[in-house]
């Protein structure tokens, strides 16, 4: 089976709500595994860049025209997602916390259950 009939089975199987929850948990793994070695830079940037390219994603669907969430909802989510851009900023900088990224995902985890 390819990839992509891999791909639109699994969409036929999972909610989006369950793709992003799903999502989530990965990085939000990730960025857990990364926090927890702070001697191994490459990981913690492989992790928070992987968290940036994930919120992007979100931001780029938030902001489409196409999009059904409340406008006020969609607002409050693109105003994350631009949280998480100047903290991932900040770590890279060596002044944010890895930490504030996992609750963040947590928190929209929760949400989406």
């Amino acid at each position: 089976m390819s990839y992509v009939a891999y791909g639109r089975t699994q969409n036929r199987v999972e909610s989006q709500r369950q793709v992003e929850y799903r999502l989530l948990a990965q990085v939000t793994g990730a960025l857990i595994a990364a926090r927890d070695e702070p001697g191994d830079k490459r990981k913690i940037f492989d992790a928070i860049l992987w968290n940036q390219r994930v919120w992007d994603a979100f931001l780029h669907d938030l902001s489409g025209d196409d999009n059904r969430l409340p406008i006020d909802l969609r607002k409050r989510l693109i105003g994350i997602c631009l949280s998480v851009r100047r903290e991932t900023a900040a770590i890279i900088d060596g002044k944010g916390n890895i930490e504030a990224l996992i609750v963040v995902n947590r928190n929209i985890m929760e949400g989406l259950r």
